[in-house]
């Protein structure tokens, strides 16, 4: 048995490290255009644009994993009922159970692994991930000199250069507009010059000949000046044109681990107790006004029945706010308590997935036996589109709280293992699905 063992895990191994790898690939891919416009716009350097790719690898593994033991079971399972080696087992009174025996606690070890990964190590990657990002977008584009073309990258200044040489940096017909001081625009033009970009990007060099420079002032414009010179050298500023990276100790819900969320959902359900009391005691001490004798205290008696009315419905009215507001107070703690809930329900729900995808890709990979790669592909997606469309469904209607977290996150894989576990019966009883359901009838 041991034999049989290693010998159904070992044909699992290679079609999972074929699914793992084109499935990273297919997910990742999707992410490239992105960073490729940071390599154009911004001019980022390889190792940044490596830790970029490595820290998104991190969430893309948390998903692509459960993903590649579905394809796996799948395709080895196809391939040993194809070589008839399925019924090879089953003629020396192994029954299919027992072949999924060793699949199933390679599936909960692969489980095991990912949650801790997803509680341990993913929360900082994303933090990571999300700092980075938030570093990048505050670069500034990198500077592009066209010919013809007005540059407005540079905050305070309109560059225009009718013709610019790549090769020596000269440049001929150069206008520049500071506005740096909107009441008084300095507009210097010179007929030829050289460019130069230092320090890394973060300032821009001309200098100039055979130019004028113009000075405007709003307020007075008698004092237009305008000074021609032979020679002159301007230097510009370009700040952010470098990385810079920030430090911070805000971590979102998705960048906390286990523990740190569950005290989150703790604290609130804690907070929602004062309000709760207080609904409860103001309504106790409301009811007790209407048994008591209290509206003589308001000399009601000598009140027309319009204003002893008109008292009483303030009252009802500050209550209702009082409560209002209280019941406010409570919804916003059980959004809280949902938001941090559903994302420790997914750490757990997302590796769990790995053991439903082999209850239900063993049987459908017997099914389909003659199908190959092709079919088992075709049915991984299909089983993925619901299992995702499950997931995210769920989500949103936990959000709205519709359903609880639990359900939101453990229905998709409640409803494959189901699934699974009814294909597993038919096959393991060599009974037909269609005549199952006429039987049934």
């Amino acid at each position: 048995m041991k034999k049989l063992n290693w010998y159904i895990l070992k044909e699992h191994f290679g079609p999972f490290i074929f699914a793992f790898a084109t499935i990273t690939f297919l997910l990742l891919i999707d992410y490239v255009p992105r960073i490729v416009d940071h390599v154009i716009d911004k001019d980022l350097s390889i190792w940044v644009v490596l830790e970029l790719i490595g820290l998104n690898l991190a969430w893309i593994l948390a998903l692509s994993v459960p993903m590649s033991v579905l394809v796996a079971t799948l395709m080895a399972f196809g391939r040993l009922t194809s070589d008839f080696e399925i019924t090879a087992i089953k003629a020396c009174g192994v029954n299919l159970l027992r072949v999924l025996t060793p699949l199933l606690i390679g599936g909960a070890v692969i489980a095991v692994l990912m949650i801790e990964f997803n509680d341990k190590i993913l929360p900082d990657l994303n933090k990571m991930q999300r700092q980075l990002s938030s570093d990048i977008s505050r670069m500034r584009p990198t500077l592009t000199f066209k010919p013809g073309t007005f540059i407005d990258d540079v905050p305070g200044y309109l560059i225009l250069l009718d013709d610019i040489d790549h090769t020596t940096s000269e440049v001929t017909g150069v206008h520049i507009t500071e506005m740096k001081n909107p009441a008084a625009p300095r507009v210097i033009v010179a007929r030829e010059g050289i460019l130069r970009v230092l320090n890394e990007g973060e300032n821009i060099q001309f200098s100039l000949d055979d130019g004028e420079i113009h000075t405007l002032n709003a307020d007075q414009p008698q004092d237009y000046q305008r000074v021609d010179f032979e020679h002159q050298v301007i230097n510009i500023g370009v700040e952010g044109t470098r990385l810079e990276r920030r430090e911070s100790d805000l971590r979102t819900d998705r960048e906390m681990g286990i523990n740190a969320m569950q005290e989150k959902v703790d604290n609130a359900r804690d907070a929602i107790m004062p309000f709760r009391y207080r609904i409860n005691q103001r309504l106790t001490e409301s009811i007790k006004h209407l048994f008591l004798d209290t509206m003589a205290t308001r000399a009601v008696d000598t009140l027309p029945d319009s204003n002893a009315y008109r008292l009483t419905r303030q009252d009802a009215e500050v209550l209702e706010r009082f409560i209002q507001q209280n019941a406010n107070q409570i919804e916003s703690q059980k959004t809280v308590i949902n938001k941090y809930s559903l994302e420790i329900h997914k750490k757990y729900s997302i590796p769990a997935a790995s053991l439903a995808f082999i209850l239900i890709g063993a049987p459908l990979g017997v099914i389909t036996r003659r199908g190959g790669m092709g079919t088992a592909i075709a049915t991984s997606i299909s089983l993925f589109i619901v299992y995702w469309a499950f997931l995210i469904g769920g989500e949103d209607l936990a959000d709205r709280g519709i359903v609880s977290p639990f359900w939101a996150m453990w229905s998709a894989n409640f409803l494959i293992g189901a699934i699974g576990v009814y294909l597993l019966y038919i096959v393991v009883t060599e009974k037909r699905i269609l005549s199952f359901f006429r039987r049934s009838k």
